[in-house]
């Protein structure tokens, strides 16, 4: 007999497939899950509890939200420190002269990474 699976950690879900034909041990899937509870909602945002699943609160969700925003913008900024990219010469090319200008006025010189910080930090 087919059925719908949901492995309890990747939270792949299999459609019309047997007990025999699932991809690793019974055990890592729940059976005709009922997902009424988290319908419209991304899975990133579902919580395993046995076989029951259940929806995040709206602070989880917006806490899983932010800690992408981050991963995000780190990214983002990182790409100013990455090797041979229109990114990174184009920000070289900006602190040679924001340095040449800061040498005029007697600062110290800025490096890219705090460049890139300032950058992030404007994100």
């Amino acid at each position: 007999m087919a059925q719908v699976w949901l492995h309890r950690t990747t939270l792949r879900q299999l459609h019309s497939v047997s007990p025999a034909d699932l991809p690793s041990p019974r055990t890592e899937w729940i059976e005709e899950p009922d997902l009424s509870a988290v319908t419209g909602f991304a899975p990133k945002y579902w919580i395993i509890a046995g076989d029951v699943v259940t929806l995040m609160g709206a602070a989880a969700r917006a806490a899983v939200d932010a800690a992408e925003d981050v991963v995000t913008l780190n990214s983002i900024a990182d790409q100013l420190e990455e090797q041979r990219t229109v990114m990174r010469g184009f920000a070289e090319v900006v602190l040679d002269e924001i340095n040449s200008l800061r040498a005029l006025h007697g600062r110290p010189a800025r490096t890219l990474r705090q460049l890139r910080n300032a950058v992030r930090g404007k994100l």
